[in-house]
Order: C-alpha cells, then sequence, then structure tokens
C-alpha cells in the first residue's frame, strides 16, 4: 500500500495539465497510466509493426492506440504515458464561439470570457503554431485549396494550427519552449506519422511539456497500471484499487491511498470507471445524468486515391476548409505505407500512404449518445438529435471535387456501408457539468457531486460536439479547473 496527495487517473491532456498544475501548487501527485512509456524510437516504423501500434495487450500488443466496436459506435483512444498526445495529429482549434451558446455549457458562467486566457495558455504549453507555406500551394494542399475556390470557400480555406516543432528539418535543438527546462527537439521532416507516433522527435506530446515538467517538480508516473474501483474512505480521503495492466490472469490487486483523485482516463475510460463502481456500489450516489451527452464529435473519414503526385510531405493534418457553416474539413495524411483502420475495402494503391490523402471530417452540430453499463461492458443507446453521421454530404462534396483535381476515386472505409457504424477518434462527453445533481455529474468547477475530493479533467467534460479536434479545448478547461484550486 502507498499513499500520495493526488492521484490523477490518466495522462491525456486533462491528466497532464492537472500533473502540473498540482505539483505547481505543492501536491504530491501520482499519476496512474493504463499504457506504456514510449521513447520517440518506440513507436511504430512501418504497418508492419502492429504491435506497436495498436493497444491490445492480452494479444500482446502495446501500442498507442486502443480500438473499440459496440454496436453504435466504433472508436479510437490513445493509450500510453502521454494519452491522446501520442496519437493525435497535433491539430489545434480553437472552436467558433457560438459553441459556448450550445447546451450543455452551464449559463452560469462566462466561458468564453473564462476559457481565452487559458486557451493562450495551453497554446503556449503545447507549442502552438501555424502550419508553413501559408499559400498550400503544392501536393494536397494545393488541391483542397483549389476545391475551397470550387465551392465558393477560399476565404475558408486555411493552413492549420499544430503543436509540431518546425526548426531545420531533421535538425536536433536544444529546448526551444520552456527556457531550457524541457526536454532537446529535432526539426519536422514531413514524414506525415504524427498520428501513429512521432519517432522525429518534433510533436508536442505532452511527455514533452506538461508531464516532463511534473516529473521535474517531483510527481510520479505509474505506467501499465489500471484502477478498477474507487472508494471513499469515512474519515475522508479514496482509496484506489489497481491491477497490471492486461495481465492474460488477473495479478495482485494493489491499493493507493489519495487525499483527492482527479479522472482523466478520457471519454470511455472514466465514463466507464464511474459506471462500474455505481454498478458495484462503492459510488452509489453518482448522478442519474452520468453517461448522458456522449458525443462523437459528429465524425467521418474519406479516402481518396491520387495516381499522380500524391498528397505531399508535411504533417499529418496540414490544411482545412470550411464548406459550410457548420462542417469542417481537415487534409490528412499517414506515413508512408501506413493505412487507416478499414482500409481493406480500399482498393490497393502503390505506396499508400504517399498516394492517399484522408479527409477527415467534423460537424457542429447537437447530437447525443446515451452510455449504460451492462454484463461488465460500455454500451450505447440513441439520446437527443439525430443519428450519429456514418457519412456527411458537405465531406462528400469536397471529397468528390478533390478525386475530380487529382484524378483519383473516392473510397469510403468499411464501417460505414457496410455496418453503419457511426465513428469517432474524438468521444466526447458523458460527465455533464451544471449545478443541479440530477442533471449533472459534476459542478462547473469539476467537482464531482457528492463526492468530496474527486474531480473530473478529461474529454468527458466537453459539453457538446465541438465540430473541430478537441485537444485544445480539453487543456484549456483543464487549465481553467486547476487554476482554481488552493496552494497546498
Amino acid at each position: 500500500m502507498s499513499s500520495a496527495g493526488v492521484v490523477v487517473v490518466g495522462s491525456g491532456f486533462g491528466g497532464g495539465v492537472a500533473a502540473l498544475r498540482l505539483s505547481e501548487k505543492g501536491y504530491r501527485v501520482t499519476v496512474v497510466e493504463a499504457g506504456r512509456r514510449f521513447a520517440d524510437t518506440d513507436f511504430a516504423r512501418s504497418p508492419w509493426q502492429l504491435h506497436r501500434l495498436v493497444w491490445a495487450p492480452r494479444l500482446r500488443m502495446s501500442g498507442i492506440v486502443e480500438v473499440r466496436a459496440r454496436r453504435r459506435l466504433l472508436t479510437l483512444t490513445g493509450v500510453g504515458v502521454g494519452g491522446g498526445s501520442l496519437a493525435y495529429a497535433g491539430a489545434h482549434h480553437r472552436p467558433e464561439p457560438e459553441i459556448f451558446r450550445a447546451p450543455g455549457w452551464d449559463p452560469s458562467v462566462d466561458w468564453p470570457a473564462e476559457l481565452a486566457p487559458c486557451y493562450d495558455l495551453a497554446e503556449r504549453m503545447l507549442g502552438s503554431t501555424t502550419v508553413p507555406r501559408p499559400d498550400c500551394d503544392a501536393g494536397g494542399d494545393g488541391a483542397l485549396r483549389q476545391v475551397a475556390g470550387d465551392l465558393r470557400a477560399t476565404t475558408t480555406f486555411h493552413p492549420t494550427r499544430v503543436g509540431v516543432y518546425f526548426g531545420p528539418p531533421g535538425v536536433p535543438a536544444d529546448d526551444p519552449y520552456f527556457d531550457g527546462r524541457g526536454p532537446g527537439r529535432t526539426g519536422c521532416t514531413g514524414c506525415g506519422c504524427c498520428a501513429t507516433g512521432c519517432r522525429v522527435g518534433a510533436k508536442n506530446t505532452l511527455v514533452k511539456n506538461y508531464l516532463h515538467l511534473a516529473e521535474q517538480l517531483g510527481a510520479r508516473i505509474r505506467p501499465l497500471t489500471t484502477v478498477t474501483s474507487l472508494h471513499p474512505q469515512p474519515g475522508g480521503g479514496w482509496r484506489l484499487r489497481t491491477v497490471r495492466s492486461g495481465a492474460l490472469v488477473r495479478g495482485r490487486v494493489e491499493t493507493l491511498d489519495a487525499d483527492q483523485v482527479v479522472l482523466a482516463a478520457g471519454a470511455w475510460g472514466t465514463v466507464e470507471l464511474l459506471h462500474r463502481c455505481r454498478a458495484a456500489g462503492t459510488l452509489p450516489a453518482l448522478s442519474p445524468a452520468l453517461g448522458t451527452g456522449t458525443r462523437t464529435n459528429r465524425e467521418v473519414l474519406l479516402a481518396i486515391s491520387d495516381p499522380g503526385a500524391g498528397v505531399g510531405p508535411g504533417v499529418a493534418i496540414s490544411s482545412a476548409l470550411r464548406p459550410d457553416d457548420r462542417t469542417l474539413v481537415q487534409l490528412c495524411r499517414l506515413g508512408p505505407g501506413f493505412h487507416p483502420l478499414g482500409a481493406a475495402f480500399v482498393p490497393p494503391v502503390r505506396r499508400f500512404g504517399p498516394h492517399t490523402a484522408l479527409l477527415f471530417a467534423m460537424e457542429r452540430a447537437n447530437s447525443t449518445l446515451t452510455s449504460r453499463y451492462r454484463c461488465g461492458r460500455m454500451t450505447f443507446a440513441p439520446g437527443e438529435g439525430p443519428a450519429e453521421p456514418v457519412s456527411l454530404a458537405a465531406a462528400r462534396a469536397v471529397a468528390g471535387r478533390y478525386a475530380e483535381r487529382v484524378g483519383g476515386r473516392t473510397h469510403t472505409l468499411w464501417w460505414g456501408p457496410l455496418l453503419r457504424l457511426p465513428f469517432t477518434a474524438h468521444l466526447l462527453g458523458g460527465c455533464p457539468l451544471g449545478g443541479d445533481s440530477r442533471t449533472s455529474v459534476m459542478d462547473v468547477h469539476h467537482r464531482v457531486h457528492g463526492y468530496p475530493g474527486l474531480h473530473i479533467a478529461d474529454a468527458s467534460a466537453v459539453p457538446t460536439n465541438l465540430g473541430c479536434n478537441p485537444a485544445l479545448t480539453i487543456t484549456a478547461m483543464a487549465e481553467r479547473a486547476f487554476a482554481q484550486w488552493p496552494t497546498a
């Protein structure tokens, strides 16, 4: 048995912020992470190294992405020390201002005003910068810019902002972000492998900023450790039961004691853990709103074969456009040889990665799922609003025009047309925030109703479909939450 002032469950964007900011305030912090640690050279070099890409420990795979399929949903989530930052494309977006007027954002808070400085801080910490080549005239970016003109959306075309170090390509440099306190970096080479694990050392994962600085202040990180239950203690504080992640035979249960607990295991991990604890009777007073307001960010993915010059070098997500006022379509790359999930039904293309463009679309519209816990696993039922999409008309229009421009063909990945299965790489919600415990799981300061000392800081707190990549918003919301903690 060991003890810690604060135990943070998960090491993604919310967990990374918690680890650093609470360490700065003098708390003793332990971060518990289900996945393993990765050095830059540990990431997959090719799709043949599936064990370094996919997290399925019972199959001896200890990669950075976990794939989960349910009747109504297919999800990708990041795993490992650094959480989703290991497998995210590095794209940083601030949502449109009207997002914060959507249902779910508690009206007692002026969210745009309170989050604005937190977005600024998140961008500085994550090294947000605009992709070079602002004219985006070449390769796939140039084709997408032409598509914007075809669709009368020229003014919406833009290079993305990303958390990538664009020093001299392939050249190591001393820490360029934190006055020498951070790790050295290497300039981006444009290999496009951001989402399969950056082996260069250019992408600003959380192990290169928040977690690195937290460990310098004494925070401890325990990888390959899965929290199975939470137990509030009679005299205050918490006891967490843990097991070694992915063991073929259930191993020894260990315990961690904490004065306070921060759940930051993502919109799947946190919600599933809370469901399990309520079903087991350890957290019986959790709000009936648990699991409501789960969202897919209304995402779809399309592939376009490009028999010509291909998409060209660049980061994973380099440019984007808005074909209408609620849809964002981004040009995506995978590294040479890498296939997107479901590419088995895409006709083979020589040198798949460079000669296939991916269009990743997100729609800002209100629709939800409700998660439930049955027979030891989380399932989903329809919630409010329209059904989650397997196709978006605006995205199809962009893909069709793009294919015409490059002389290629569009291909829908198999889970959509065959299984009618919605897909998301950015599961959101499930723990609504607000002042009423009947309709929200936590208050606007991210404190769980009815359980003092239990907090949530991850994608499960995001109360609406953002219609853009959520990493920056998750980070900003966490910065706001932990700025309100007192000094230890």
